[in-house]
């Protein structure tokens, strides 16, 4: 049963792949293809995820083409206009809330994971992308000013809390051996 379901699976992906650039032919618009590309390879690892117990690390690289997908395809339907880039300043989109937003979803969905796969770790990326997708929606044009600085600020927050917070071990006692 499992080798059937594989079998459609990759079915399935290969219709779409071909499909894809069968389209590319006739289709000379970016705009179709590049989404099409993105969300094909968010489905690849998807079903990567989906065919495997162990595989629950596929879900990030699909999380991040689903991202991608998704600001690629809203970029032409949604009419706006591109945020000024001042000069030696990272290029941040409008829909660079969305980007960031979606990766906090897929690390929050590794998280859900905690009870049956080792995704414990996962609120941390999860917390701090959703504080920057919040920081780019608020701050739109000006996100580029303060990123740099808000992630020196985070990682040192973080840094400070894991060394408060660790669990210390009784004097002469050895940290435990993990078995690879």
């Amino acid at each position: 049963m499992k080798s059937k379901n594989i079998t459609i699976l990759w079915s399935v992906l290969l219709l779409l792949a071909g499909g894809l650039f069968l389209a590319g032919f006739y289709l000379k618009d970016g705009d179709v293809l590049g989404p099409a590309f993105l969300f094909l390879c968010a489905l690849f690892f998807f079903g990567v995820a989906i065919r495997s117990k162990k595989g629950w690390w596929a879900i990030i690289p699909g999380g991040i083409f689903a991202s991608l997908g998704l600001v690629s395809v809203l970029e032409p339907l949604i009419p706006h206009q591109d945020y000024p880039v001042p000069q030696h300043t990272l290029t941040w989109g409008v829909f660079t809330w969305i980007y960031l937003l979606g990766w906090a979803a897929t690390f929050g969905y590794l998280w859900l994971l905690r009870k049956t796969q080792p995704t414990e770790w996962a609120k941390y990326p999860a917390v701090g992308l959703l504080a920057l997708s919040i920081l780019a929606l608020l701050l739109g044009s000006r996100v580029q000013e303060v990123f740099p600085t808000t992630v020196m600020v985070v990682t040192g927050a973080v840094l400070l809390l894991a060394l408060f917070t660790r669990k210390k071990l009784p004097t002469g006692q050895q940290t435990p051996k993990v078995k690879a």
